[in-house]
């Protein structure tokens, strides 16, 4: 069984986001859930950022978040789409720091839940 986790932005969820097209994407095996088809998944966390503005450094809550997702060890981290600043193809620095740790500690991290085109244009 693979563990996942997914990750996305705390605006974007605090905004208009209800995750479904992650859920949807993921309970139907599509966009990058595609790659588990004949596997079973669990979900182990649905988690965001902290909001705009945060610095990892300095934000314990968002460290704890990195800590705990670290803890439970998923096999991969999967990255949304909101995470993208439609504007410039880039995610934020701070979400890039955490994925950076992620990947430091063996984590495979995968960029994006569901099928979108700014997948395809995102500048890591």
């Amino acid at each position: 069984m693979k563990r996942i986790a997914i990750l996305v932005c705390g605006k974007a969820v605090g905004n208009a986001c209800t995750g479904s097209s992650c859920m949807k994407a993921m309970n139907c095996r599509k966009g990058t859930f595609a790659r588990y088809e004949s596997e079973e998944i669990e979900l182990q966390a649905f988690f965001q950022c902290s909001g705009c503005g945060d610095d990892l450094e300095h934000n314990s809550g968002l460290q704890e978040k990195v800590e705990r997702i670290l803890k439970i060890d998923p096999d991969s981290v999967h990255v949304g789409v909101c995470t993208i600043e439609k504007d410039t193809k880039k995610r934020c620095a701070v979400i890039g720091k955490m994925l950076k740790i992620f990947k430091e500690h063996g984590i495979e991290v995968l960029n994006g839940t569901h099928d979108s085109e700014l997948l395809q244009e995102v500048i890591e």
